[in-house]
């Protein structure tokens, strides 16, 4: 999970592991620790805020689609900003869990059927 935001990253920490029923392995908040956790950390899908402390975390998407790991773009960005290579399922902040567990949900099909 990479989010700069430390009370919606615990909010989502929560969501994450009680209703959902996922374990967090990495909690991060700055782009050069994402890049860090998406080249080490094992995961199955990664909930990433798009713009981590004002910078855009394009270098840790890449980590992830070279590690084939699906993730959902959890971000105050519209999808027409966010260009055609990194897009993915896109909850819009205040997302709720429905949509949280939906966009989760796509993510790991789309991998699946590639």
């Amino acid at each position: 999970m990479f989010e700069d935001h430390s009370g919606l990253a615990s909010a989502l920490a929560d969501l994450l592991v009680e209703r959902l029923g996922y374990r967090v392995t990495a909690c991060v908040d700055s782009v050069e620790d994402a890049i860090r956790a998406a080249h080490a950390e094992p995961c199955d899908v990664a909930v990433v805020d798009l713009e981590l402390q004002g910078v855009m975390a394009y270098p840790a998407l890449d980590e992830l689609k070279r590690r084939g790991i699906p993730y959902v773009l959890a971000t105050g960005s519209m999808l027409v900003d966010i260009p055609p290579h990194y897009r993915a399922p896109l909850v819009l902040k205040p997302y709720s869990a429905t949509q949280l567990e939906t966009a989760i949900r796509e993510a790991r099909q789309s991998t699946h059927s590639a």
